[in-house]
């Protein structure tokens, strides 16, 4: 018995290391940005442009999201797409350390003492 309760508290010492490794990682994934990038085309606002008449529209990129059930969509500005990008990918990055973070917490409650 004696054994079983060191060898759970070595086991809940070990998860509380790497969920503390894990939450000083969050600080390296500053900023992000919730959402899933889209690149898609549009016709531009200048009535004179070929975009208009041609029928070649312009690329752009978007940011889409959910709020309230409904998805938003955010125009990216040229000058912040890949910044925007960088974002995004921390964003996924950050949600996957907080699952497993949540998953060691669901393993230290396994381990609790009664």
């Amino acid at each position: 018995m004696y054994k079983y309760i060191i060898d759970m508290k070595m086991k809940n010492s070990a998860l509380g290391k790497k969920r503390d490794d894990l939450i000083r990682k969050v600080a390296g994934f500053s900023p992000w940005i919730e959402g899933t990038l889209v690149n898609t085309t549009r016709i531009c606002g200048r009535k004179n442009c070929a975009c208009h008449t041609s029928g070649q529209k312009h690329p752009v990129m978007y940011i889409t999201w959910k709020e309230n059930g409904k998805t938003v969509s955010l125009y990216v500005p040229k000058k912040l797409e890949s910044d925007v990008r960088q974002w995004a990918e921390n964003y996924k990055r950050l949600k996957e350390i907080i699952r497993k973070i949540s998953n060691i917490q669901k393993d230290i409650v396994r381990l609790r003492e009664d």
